[in-house]
């Protein structure tokens, strides 16, 4: 008989988190709300058109003072639509108005430094609070440090 190896999960290089994923199970509060114009998991968001029902992705200059939380990922089939969001507009977006989640970090960004926002390409990018032109998010502290494109964590509280 032949020995069989036992089934593993887990590879020893997959990443340790991805965008818009929890970053652990204590207390956090999500709340959810239509994605209006598609949001990606791990984008900043602010309140949208009908601001009790929806929410959209940070896309200008003004927006860091009004970011509601930022998008949870969950698991779910991908859509072959033209939108390239991973939650189209109507979708139930799951929001993280208070806990801790990762981000891409768009520059150096350091553990307890406010976390900052910049537009580039039409989108929220996050970035130290010490860069030109970026507006801190006042509810929200980088957990860890890290270079452009890590992945860190962020605690929201709302």
């Amino acid at each position: 008989m032949t020995q069989q190896k036992p089934f593993n999960w887990y590879g020893n290089k997959d990443a340790v988190a991805f965008v818009g994923m929890k970053a652990d199970s204590s207390i956090d509060v999500c709340d959810t709300f239509a994605s209006e114009g598609g949001v990606n998991p791990g984008e900043a968001v602010i309140r949208g058109t009908d601001a009790a029902k929806q929410c959209k992705a940070v896309a200008a200059t003004g927006d860091g003072a009004k970011i509601v939380g930022i998008a949870v990922h969950v698991h779910r089939e991908p859509q072959l639509t033209a939108s390239a969001k991973y939650y189209e507009a109507g979708y139930t977006l799951p929001v993280m108005t208070s806990g801790d989640i990762y981000v891409a970090a768009g520059g150096d960004v350091k553990a307890g430094d406010t976390v900052a926002l910049t537009i580039a390409g039409g989108k929220g990018v996050f970035v130290a609070s010490s860069t030109a032109g970026a507006e801190k998010v006042a509810n929200m502290t980088y957990l860890d440090s890290g270079v452009k494109d890590d992945l860190v964590r962020v605690r929201v509280r709302n």
